[in-house]
C-alpha cells in the first residue's frame, strides 16, 4: 500500500537547540495516525512543519495527496471575533474554492449557532468551527493538534463522532492528544516522541503484551530471530508487534522453553505507552 505522508530525516533547530531530530514516519492511506509525548517532546513543532508552517533545518515532508491542500486544525486558533461562525466558515471555504453550502450544512448539523459572533462561542463550539473549516474541501489529510483539549464530555463525544466520521470515509488522519482514552477510540497506528525523538511507532492492531515467568537470555535471542518484539527491564513482560495468527508459535517457543504464561492480551494506547517507559527493543534479525 502507497503512503500518503513520509518524513525522511526531518529535523528542527532553533539556534543551537535541537527541538526535532531525525523524524522518520509513514502514513498510508486510511490510517489514524496518533502522536503520544510529554509537553515538550515536540509533537506541535512536528505537526507545524508537516502542515507548511514551519520549515524543517534538515530533512523532507512527502505527500501523496489528490487535492493541494490539507485539513489542518490547530492546538489554539484566533479568527475575526467580529464576525459571525456562518460568515467564517463562508470565507475559509471560499479559499478552498469548496462547496460553501456543504460547509454551512455541516455547521447546522453539528448545531453550532451560524448567527453568533465567533467571540461569544462557547470553547466547544470553538472546536467545531474549527473542524467544519479543516473539513472545507473534503481534503484527503487531517492533521489535528489536540482536537478534545478543553472539551466538556459532551463536545468531546461529539468531536470524536466527527473524526471517526472522516476516517469512515477514508481519509486519513494525523492526530496528537494527551488523552489516551481518545487515542484507544480512534487511531489505527500509534507512535511516541520524547525529547524530539520517535522512540516507538506501530499499528495498535497487532500488538500483544504477554505475562510469563523469568525469560533466559538465549530464550530472548531465539525469540529475536523471528519476531518484533520488546521487553521490560525484569524480563517477565512482552510487547509482541506480531499477527493474531502468529501468537499461537510466540507462546509455544515459551512453553517447551519451560517458562510460564500467565496473560496474554491485545494491548492498548494506555498499556503500550505504560509499557514503553520500561522496556528494551528487540528487533527480529534479517
Amino acid at each position: 500500500m502507497s503512503y500518503i505522508l513520509k518524513t525522511e530525516k526531518l529535523s528542527k533547530s532553533f539556534g543551537k537547540t535541537e527541538i526535532l531530530h531525525d523524524i522518520d514516519i509513514a502514513i498510508k492511506y486510511g490510517e489514524v495516525y496518533g502522536l503520544i509525548g510529554q509537553n515538550g517532546a515536540g509533537k506541535t513543532t512536528l505537526l507545524r512543519l508537516v502542515s507548511g508552517l514551519m520549515k524543517p533545518s534538515k530533512g523532507s515532508v512527502i505527500f501523496q495527496t489528490a487535492k493541494p491542500f490539507i485539513g489542518y486544525m490547530p492546538q489554539s486558533c484566533r479568527f475575526d471575533d467580529t464576525a459571525t461562525a456562518a460568515s467564517t466558515i463562508r470565507f475559509f471555504a471560499a479559499m478552498r474554492k469548496s462547496n460553501i453550502k456543504d460547509s454551512i450544512r455541516l455547521g447546522e448539523k453539528l448545531e453550532l449557532d451560524m448567527g453568533k459572533k465567533v467571540k461569544h462561542l462557547s470553547p466547544g463550539q470553538q472546536k467545531k468551527l474549527q473542524m467544519i473549516i479543516a473539513m472545507a474541501g473534503e481534503p484527503d489529510l487531517y492533521i489535528l493538534d489536540e482536537p478534545t483539549a478543553g472539551l466538556d464530555p459532551n463536545a468531546t463525544f461529539e468531536m470524536k463522532n466527527i473524526i471517526s466520521s472522516i476516517h469512515s470515509a477514508g481519509k486519513s488522519i494525523i492526530i496528537s492528544s494527551h488523552i489516551l482514552q481518545d487515542m484507544d477510540d480512534i487511531c489505527t497506528n500509534i507512535a511516541i516522541m520524547d525529547k524530539g525523538r520517535l522512540t516507538y511507532s506501530n499499528t495498535i492492531e497487532n500488538c500483544y503484551v504477554i505475562k510469563t515467568s523469568h525469560i533466559a537470555e538465549s530464550v530472548l535471542q531465539e525469540l529475536s530471530d523471528k519476531f518484533d518484539f520488546s521487553i521490560d527491564s525484569e524480563a517477565t513482560t512482552i510487547i509482541a508487534h506480531i499477527s493474531k495468527e502468529k501468537v499461537p508459535q510466540l507462546i509455544n517457543i515459551l512453553t517447551l522453553h519451560k517458562i510460564s504464561v500467565f496473560e496474554v492480551t491485545a494491548s492498548n494506547v494506555k498499556g503500550i505507552v505504560q509499557e514503553q517507559l520500561h522496556i528494551e527493543k528487540r528487533c527480529k534479525n534479517g
